[in-house]
């Protein structure tokens, strides 16, 4: 038997081999399309799948999250210390004016006392010094006259008519009267003096007014400190506030647990499947996507907020919010989806 006479048995093998693989790869092709059709068809109306992620303290979210608290943590402290100053020297400003106001009616007391005694003393001054001066021109003519007796003694006591003793007396008494004359013109120049104070604004008034004026405005200076301080306290403390609720909108995420506890189980739920996204629901895995499930743990908690991902079948953006997850088989966290509150296909 030659080659030639097997050929026709060969090549009606290898032809017969072809058809057998392409129907079993047209049948493969088929089952595969059918396959996608009816997981397509399944995850399109089904409403209780998740998607699951495992969140670390070394992903990028969470690291830039810690980034994000520690610079928001450090900001509220400088805030509070800074809160802490302001309200310290506003204390202090509030003392300080305090002071300063209780000697404001002092001083008001001093200027009032002062203009009173101007208005009665200064016009009864200058009728006393109007008086004094008449009483000099009086004097000063009488004293004219014993100039006259002092000559009339000298020439008695050379006539003896008085003694030497009673000559000497009464000059005496001559120069007694100049010298009270004399006083008398010093009194009335110091009188003046008197009457320009209480009659003008002197230099001593100028300075107390000048001292009130200085009093008046360091006090408005230190209201100004004190309310600049107040609005500025106000306005950190707002900012302090809002901080706050963003940290503790912060604490509400899975990241922050990721970030304390180095592994958080979390999954993404869609907004169309939250119905059975409660506290306690049970958490199923199943093999094939969504045949011969198992219960691997429960949902503890659901996260506010919205977050986006993608979708593990179709590929397109998802949305939804997270929830933390309490697996009893961590390997579960690495399926592409899990399903809340029972088996999809109930087996």
């Amino acid at each position: 038997m030659t080659f030639e006479d097997v050929r026709p048995a060969i090549n009606n093998s290898v032809l017969t081999m072809y058809r057998i693989f392409a129907v079993i790869t047209l049948y493969m092709v088929l089952a595969g399309v059918l396959m996608f059709g009816l997981v397509a068809a399944f995850y399109a109306v089904s409403d209780s799948w998740v998607a699951p992620v495992i969140l670390s303290n070394a992903d990028k979210d969470t690291l830039d999250l810690t980034s994000k608290l520690l610079v928001t943590k450090t900001t509220v402290d400088d805030l509070r210390l800074d809160i802490a100053k302001l309200q310290q020297t506003a204390d202090e400003a509030t003392h300080h004016r305090a002071a300063l106001e209780a000697l404001r009616p002092d001083i008001d007391a001093a200027i009032a006392r002062e203009n009173r005694e101007k208005l009665e003393t200064g016009p009864e001054l200058v009728r006393l010094d109007q008086q004094k001066q008449s009483d000099n021109v009086r004097t000063q003519q009488m004293l004219s006259q014993l100039a006259e007796v002092g000559a009339q003694i000298d020439k008695e006591l050379a006539a003896g008519l008085i003694n030497k003793t009673e000559a000497i007396q009464a000059k005496m008494s001559l120069a007694k009267q100049t010298a009270e004359l004399t006083d008398s013109k010093i009194a009335t120049t110091l009188l003046k003096d008197n009457i320009l104070d209480k009659t003008a604004a002197t230099t001593r008034y100028l300075e107390t007014l000048d001292k009130r004026a200085e009093l008046e405005s360091e006090i408005a200076t230190l209201s100004i400190t004190i309310e600049a301080s107040q609005k500025q306290i106000a306005t950190e403390e707002a900012q302090v506030r809002q901080f706050d609720d963003a940290m503790r909108t912060a604490d509400q995420t899975p990241y922050v647990a990721a970030m304390q506890g180095g592994r958080v189980d979390v999954a993404l739920i869609p907004y169309d499947n939250q119905k059975f996204a409660t506290p306690g629901a049970p958490v199923y895995d199943c093999y094939l996507s969504f045949i011969v499930c198992r219960q691997v743990g429960t949902l503890r908690t659901t996260f506010v907020g919205e977050q986006h991902a993608t979708h593990p079948i179709f590929r397109t953006d998802l949305r939804g919010v997270l929830a933390e997850l309490e697996l009893t088989n961590p390997q579960s966290a690495k399926s592409k989806t899990l399903f809340l509150g029972s088996k999809p296909l109930f087996f």
